[in-house]
């Protein structure tokens, strides 16, 4: 997205507490501050509370970028356009930013009496969720990453183990399927988040690379032309 109520004027670098005004430059700093914390949160998840709740995961946000951004643990105050390499540059659908809130807490009320440990078609259910709270993109920045964390730290806190680490490290992977799934083809999304439940790929570090090469995960090329071209956005 270029621009918006969290960038400096005339410019689409977000304003961050360091007062970086390189765009590239901030983003490798990002990664490096998100990447500490993540690791900080995987040896001591009780750093934040097992709430459940909108403010479970407002409490990841801040968590995660609060280093960085001033404005982080808050909702986005705009409505959202992120060029999408799947959709040709187009962008999914998010929710309207006035309807943030009241969606978070619809869908985890949805999800507030499943007993995950017990649930069938598990892969699916948490394929969905995800879905649906990435869908909502709370957030200006790090929406993703907050995401798939906090899916991570609610399933461990209803004791499923989930190996983040499959998510982690293929992020372009993960986006791709995220925004496939958003238009119904989800099977990629539910391929690694099957994995990542069932143990049957082992559990790597979590590795901060920059250039996002060596995914270990892969959309079929047909399958990744024929939906570039059935739903690409087609700009005017």
């Amino acid at each position: 997205m270029s621009g918006g109520k969290n960038c400096y004027p005339e410019s689409d670098v977000l304003i961050n507490k360091y007062n970086i005004r390189e765009k590239e430059l901030l983003e490798k700093f990002e990664i490096q501050k998100v990447f500490a914390k993540l690791l900080g949160l995987d040896v001591k998840p009780t750093r934040i509370a097992y709430t459940y709740d909108v403010e479970h995961m407002v409490n990841i946000h801040k968590y995660l970028f609060g280093d960085i951004y001033e404005w982080a643990g808050t909702f986005r105050k705009e409505n959202l356009y992120k060029s999408e390499r799947v959709l040709s540059g187009g962008s999914a659908e998010y929710a309207d930013y006035h309807e943030i809130e009241k969606r978070l807490k619809k869908l985890l009320q949805e999800y507030a009496d499943i007993d995950w440990m017990k649930t069938t078609k598990k892969g699916e259910a948490v394929s969905d969720f995800l879905l649906e709270l990435w869908s909502i993109h709370p957030f200006r920045e790090g929406n993703t990453r907050t995401c798939i964390t906090f899916l991570w730290h609610y399933l461990k806190g209803k004791g499923v183990d989930f190996q983040v680490a499959l998510l982690r490290n293929n992020p372009m992977y993960v986006r791709d399927s995220l925004v496939m799934a958003n238009y119904d083809q989800k099977e990629y999304l539910k391929r690694i988040i099957s994995d990542a439940l069932q143990g049957e790929t082992q559990e790597s570090e979590y590795s901060m690379n920059e250039e996002q090469s060596g995914e270990q995960y892969e959309i079929a090329k047909a399958d990744y032309e024929a939906f570039r071209e059935k739903y690409s956005i087609k700009k005017d």
